[in-house]
């Protein structure tokens, strides 16, 4: 499709650019002064859309409000968030009152990755795409040097906070991340032809977020356990399992490889912290300063 063709090719532009040279201009968020004795390591963001630069990347990372919605979904018909292809993990439905945050607008690019690490574990290896193939522990390790590169703490999203951004701050009641149509907004089993695909090439929601359904899943920080039906503010996840064997990490948004069903925005899964799947990527998420 023409308009594929055409974000692709400025990929492909800012991918050579960077392998030039590193590229700054004044929209850029500034790499703050070496801290001092009295100031933070590591800042909080601000509360707007902003760009960021790592080695001479640029990304952009988009301002979700603090508010609170109804987490998960439920088969019980009647219920206000009914979905008769809800797994029982789903269940039940709760609120959650979520702070402000930054959130990336796109998956992580191999190309971001390459240039803070200077390795690449995804499979295929092509800058273009979507970061894949890491483990958890591979994750935290680039968040850590991402953060040290610019000055600002990034992390994972938890669970809480993937899905309110998928439903547009919470006010988003469709299947999938911004919209009814599937096909529209993800690279799912039925249209993307077993293969990973270009960032933000089809339509993002209202927020502007590429991708949170399909291409690649994306790590979350809460090791997983069933959900608690009382009402929680900024939710971390649980305290991990005792057990090594429930010692598993969510994982948000469906992949290339899966059906409709791992499409939804409330859909859960999760993988051993170990695991090294080519269907499993990362998304940025910031605190921001209040």
């Amino acid at each position: 499709r023409k308009p594929d063709v055409m974000r692709r090719f400025v990929w492909m532009l800012a991918v050579a650019a960077v392998l030039l040279t590193a590229c700054h201009d004044d929209e850029v968020e500034p790499t703050p002064e070496p801290a001092g004795a009295d100031t933070p390591v590591l800042l909080l963001g601000p509360p707007r859309d902003t760009v960021f630069e790592a080695m001479g990347v640029r990304f952009n990372m988009i301002y979700v409000p603090a508010g609170s919605f109804t987490m998960g979904a439920s088969t019980t018909p009647g219920s206000d968030a009914y979905d008769a292809m809800a797994d029982a993990i789903e269940a039940p439905p709760h609120t959650v009152t979520l702070d402000g945050f930054l959130i990336g607008d796109v998956e992580v690019s191999q190309l971001l990755y390459y240039k803070v690490m200077q390795s690449n574990p995804s499979s295929p290896f092509d800058l273009l795409l979507p970061l894949n193939n890491l483990t958890f522990s591979q994750a935290e390790a680039f968040l850590d040097t991402l953060s040290a590169a610019t000055g600002y703490r990034f992390r994972m999203p938890t669970e809480a906070e993937w899905e309110y951004a998928a439903r547009c701050a919470g006010r988003d009641a469709s299947l999938y991340f911004g919209g009814a149509e599937v096909d529209s907004v993800a690279w799912w089993q039925g249209n993307a032809g077993e293969e990973l695909h270009g960032l933000g090439l089809l339509t993002p929601n209202a927020l502007g977020l590429y991708d949170m359904s399909g291409n690649v899943m994306e790590w979350c920080s809460d090791w997983m356990a069933d959900y608690d039906a009382a009402p929680q503010t900024n939710p971390q996840g649980p305290s991990r399992p005792s057990y090594p064997s429930q010692q598993r990490r969510a994982v948000r948004g469906g992949s290339y490889q899966q059906g409709k069903v791992w499409q939804r925005c409330t859909a859960r899964q999760f993988h051993y912290p170990s695991s090294q799947n080519p269907e499993i990527g990362l998304r940025l998420v910031m605190s921001v300063a209040k």
